[in-house]
């Protein structure tokens, strides 16, 4: 039989005509719709699905954001991808196939599944790059399965991109296993998906109480210019631009030295910390914490001398309580249609997510700490998207799929 590739459409108003449909699939479509809300975007990043945003019946650049009121088909995927933002992470998927309840999904679901996906990835493709691979960011393994088939059982984890925090520098960096000629090229260590909750919702762990307490000594303060967006991207190998790091919500703590308590450790800090704590009058910056563009705790680090003393939990407790205060704040926009809420979240849209190394214990305890519940697996995927719009393209879709969506 001839494979017939789904269609699939731009949203030039993801906020309006997408979101909205991801909000019944939380929390599995977090990342993407935390994405979809992040407040800035630049002109090659693009929104595509496979079912038409409202008043368009045929594949269109220019869809009308007016209506949102319109039901997607039971199945669908979708993408946000922006193929220039290397190293960084240049695409966010979900599919409503990660949301199938028991038993196991059937074959046809798979098929149609699978062949949504890589019809978007197709797409992707086409868009501008700096690199001819591309980089998908927290894909569930269930979904990486399906698009990857039995070769992503032969990758060896590697460098695909780091994440979260400094002790997360457990890659295999040689070649092996990363090639084979597939669509996916290179996958990432484990990572759990740990999920906070908002107050009544099933599934998460439930918010955390508390905007987060520290030691004498110690107080929450704003990361201030270049030369600190500086020193949170020497503390890490987070592929982070300072341009990104700038655009992000983010809470820092900051240390004045005196007490007793904290002598050891001012005792360690160098001269040129000292001064720039002083000139600021409020302390040098020893702990921080960001919200990634998908909403997601990043970048979280404690000074190696200030460690041990509650810091870590202390900042990413206050980084979500503002997110759940007042999302717009931190960088993120209500969703069209998702009801009244506390900062314009919406009911039921004030989640928060942590991804961390299954063997990152220290990780782990801080999102337990702050009432997080362990959800699902995901990876960081190195993606050859001409494997995709090659000739492959039926073999890859498998003669069984005979689909016609949209």
């Amino acid at each position: 039989m001839t494979t017939t590739p789904p269609q699939t459409y731009i949203h030039s108003a993801p906020l309006a005509t997408l979101a909205p449909h991801l909000l019944p699939h939380l929390p599995k479509s977090l990342p993407l719709l935390r994405r979809l809300q992040f407040h800035t975007a630049s002109p090659s990043a693009r929104t595509i699905a496979t079912f038409p945003p409202p008043s368009s019946s045929s594949p269109s650049p220019s869809p009308s954001p007016t209506t949102t009121n319109t039901a997607p088909p039971a199945s669908f995927a979708a993408i946000w991808a922006d193929r220039t933002r290397a190293p960084e992470t240049e695409c966010w998927i979900f599919s409503t196939f990660e949301t199938l309840p028991p038993p196991p999904p059937t074959p046809s679901q798979r098929h149609e599944a699978r062949a949504q996906c890589l019809a978007l990835l197709a797409v992707t493709a086409r868009l501008p790059a700096t690199t001819p691979l591309t980089i998908i960011g927290s894909v569930n393994e269930s979904l990486l399965r399906l698009i990857g088939g039995e070769e992503v059982g032969r990758l060896a984890p590697q460098k695909v991109v780091s994440r979260d925090t400094e002790h997360d520098d457990d890659y295999d960096d040689d070649d092996t296993g990363t090639g084979g000629g597939g669509v996916v090229r290179g996958i990432s260590v484990p990572y759990c998906k740990w999920l906070i909750a908002p107050p009544g919702a099933e599934g998460g762990g439930g918010r955390s109480q508390g905007g987060g307490s520290l030691p004498p000594g110690y107080a929450f303060g704003e990361l201030r210019g270049e030369d600190e967006l500086k020193l949170t991207i020497a503390r890490t190998e987070i592929p982070k631009t300072e341009e990104t790091l700038a655009q992000l919500g983010c809470c820092g703590v900051r240390h004045t030295p005196g007490s007793a308590s904290t002598a050891t450790a001012t005792a360690t800090r160098t001269a040129a910390d000292a001064r720039e704590g002083e000139g600021q009058g409020r302390g040098a910056l020893v702990a921080w914490a960001f919200l990634g563009v998908d909403g997601s705790l990043t970048s979280l680090h404690v000074e190696p001398e200030h460690r041990g003393r509650g810091l870590a939990k202390a900042v990413s407790r206050r980084l979500f309580r503002s997110l759940a205060d007042d999302a717009s704040a931190m960088g993120f926009r209500a969703a069209d249609g998702a009801g009244d809420g506390v900062g314009g979240y919406g009911r039921g849209e004030g989640w928060a997510h942590s991804d961390v190394a299954e063997e990152n214990l220290g990780s782990a305890g801080v999102a337990r700490a702050m009432g997080g519940k362990e959800g699902w697996r995901v990876r960081w995927v190195s993606v050859d998207l001409a494997a995709v719009v090659e000739e492959r393209w039926t073999k890859l879709l498998g003669e069984e799929a005979v689909l016609r969506v949209g």
